[in-house]
This record gives structure tokens, C-alpha cells and sequence, in this order.
């Protein structure tokens, strides 16, 4: 066995009593000696130059180290084993693991994917919902969809489709502000004169989904300067980090809430929610983002391709 195919052997020894926290059910899964699990850690060690397991008198301990050098591995291994799968069976099986906003998965995405279970019955999809941005270092993710600017470093990034800012409110809430009653059915026609004297009176519902290291009246305060309005929107405020959750609190006539629209489209189109001024395009949207390289891989090709044809449908 020449040096690189002892190395590869030893990293996936190391992962095996990694996972177990044990030598002796390492060995048990590998079908090798106690010894020779030990032997192969030990060279890894001293190939890598650090340690990776903490020696207890009955059990082991990942080092800082070990633990950095499992996640890599893990992610490493499932991209190589998924890929032999592919190739064997020459169609795509296996696992597809995608990461998604918790709204953008409810709303959008899960309405549209059984036409994609239906194209590839044979591969199995794990979603893996996160307000915040994932770390594909440390979560094996395939691939992730985030609301953004669009900027992902070392990353493969692409733009799915833009989104746009619109306030929204239901129809009581609405008639309550007199919010419907312009002049000449002209949404623009109260903007910006008085505007600012019937939004004084409401209740401003922020959302902080996909953009919690921002402001929590960001979203609010982009609209406000897109139509040249100067609105406090903190002297009466109801904030929500779930998107879906702040639309129900509009459609509970709570307040007026920062609607993205392709999250409130169906509620506008229902009647529950009423939108009485025009959107705005922020620079915002939906990106399908993988570590680069990655992009070619059969599973990222599948659903990239299968997503943009519902965008040009």
C-alpha cells in the first residue's frame, strides 16, 4: 500500500472510531484487530502532526483538532460516496441534503417539489431548515437557497430570481388607516403627501429572517427611502425572526408588515392580504449557493436545472 492509499485508509479509520468514540467497535465495524485500528490512528497522528483523540482510562476524547479533521471527513467521504453511487448506477440515487430558508421552504419551495420527486424518484431529499446561513464546513449540506445580496465569497453563487419589498396589511387594517381610499385608485396617488399621516397611526411588523445581523426595520427602512418617506417605524413595533409568523400577524390585522413578495403573493391573491402601495426591487433575492466546485455534480446539476425551469416556465 503506497503512502497516499495508507493515508486515505487511516483518515477513514480515523472517521469510524470517531464516530463509535472507540477503538474496539471501530474494529468490530472495519472486521480488523483492536491493534490495528490503534496502529493506523497512531500513524495518522504522526503523519498529520497533531493529535486527534484524548487517551481516557475508558473512553475516548476528540481533541479540538479531531473534531475540525471529522467534519472535513465527513463531508468529504459523503460527496465521494454519493458520486460512486451515481456513477454505478448511472442515474442519480442516494442523497440530495439542501438547505433553506424556514419561509422560502414553506412557501415556495415545498408547493413545487413533488414535480421534482416525481423526475428522480430514486434520490432521497433531506431539507435542512436555517434562518441564518449555513456552514458548509461543519453541516453536510449539498447545497443551500438564502435570501441575499448575492455576494458569497468562495462560493459558487446563482441568482434565482430577484425579490421586491411591498407593505401589506389586511383588508380591515387597511380600512381602519384609510389606506384604500385614494383619490383616483392610483396606488401612488397617496405617495408620498399622505403617506406619512395615515402609516403615523400604524403598527409597524418588522422581519428579521435571512437577515439577523441587520437592523430589525432594515427591510422597512429601504422602502421608506425607495418612496422618500421619513417614518420612525420603532415607536410601535412587532418583531419576528420567522417570516411566516410576521405575515400572520398582518393577516390578524396586527399591523402592517414589510411583505417580500413572493412569500405573500398567494395571501394577496386570496384576498387575506391587501398590498395599498407600490414594491420596491432592493437588490435582494434568492441564491442557489454550493462550495465551488461542486456545481458540476450530477445531484446540484439535477436541482439547479430543475429550479431554473420552473423560472422560465
Amino acid at each position: 500500500m503506497d503512502h497516499k492509499q495508507a493515508l486515505i485508509a487511516n483518515m477513514h479509520t480515523f472517521s469510524v472510531a470517531a464516530k463509535f468514540l472507540s477503538f474496539t467497535k471501530a474494529a468490530e465495524d472495519l472486521c480488523l484487530t483492536q491493534g490495528a485500528v490503534s496502529q493506523r490512528i497512531k500513524k495518522l497522528e504522526e503523519q498529520l502532526g497533531f493529535k486527534l483523540f484524548v487517551r481516557l482510562t475508558r473512553r475516548l476524547e476528540l481533541t479540538p483538532e479531531g473534531e475540525r479533521m471529522l467534519a472535513t471527513l465527513n463531508a468529504s467521504f459523503d460527496r465521494i460516496f454519493a458520486e460512486m453511487e451515481d456513477i454505478r448506477f448511472n442515474e442519480l440515487r442516494g442523497e440530495l441534503y439542501i438547505g433553506v430558508a424556514p419561509t422560502f421552504g414553506q412557501a415556495w419551495l415545498l408547493p413545487r417539489l413533488s414535480k421534482f420527486q416525481a423526475l428522480y424518484p430514486s434520490l432521497n431529499v433531506k431539507i435542512r431548515v436555517k434562518a441564518s446561513r449555513l456552514d458548509f464546513q461543519n453541516e453536510p449540506v449539498d447545497l443551500a437557497i438564502y435570501y441575499g445580496d448575492a455576494h458569497h465569497s468562495d462560493f459558487y453563487c446563482k441568482r434565482l430570481f430577484d425579490e421586491t419589498l411591498t407593505p401589506v396589511c389586511s383588508p380591515d387594517y387597511a380600512e381602519k388607516l384609510g389606506l384604500l381610499h385614494n383619490s383616483n385608485g392610483d396606488e401612488d396617488s397617496v405617495l408620498p403627501e399622505l403617506l406619512q399621516s395615515k402609516l403615523s397611526q400604524a403598527c409597524f411588523i418588522h422581519c428579521t429572517e435571512s437577515l439577523d445581523a441587520i437592523s430589525p426595520n432594515h427591510e422597512w427602512q429601504q422602502w421608506l427611502e425607495g418612496v422618500d418617506v421619513e417614518i420612525d417605524t420603532s415607536q410601535q413595533q412587532y418583531v419576528f425572526n420567522h417570516a411566516e409568523m410576521a405575515i400572520s400577524a398582518a393577516r390578524q390585522s396586527m399591523g402592517i408588515a414589510m411583505g417580500r413578495y413572493e412569500l405573500v403573493r398567494h395571501y394577496i391573491e386570496q384576498g387575506e392580504l391587501v398590498a395599498p402601495f407600490k414594491a420596491i426591487n432592493t437588490g435582494l433575492g434568492y441564491d442557489l449557493i454550493c462550495p465551488k466546485g461542486l456545481e458540476k455534480r450530477p445531484r446540484f446539476e439535477a436541482f439547479a436545472n430543475w429550479i431554473q425551469s420552473l423560472l422560465v416556465g
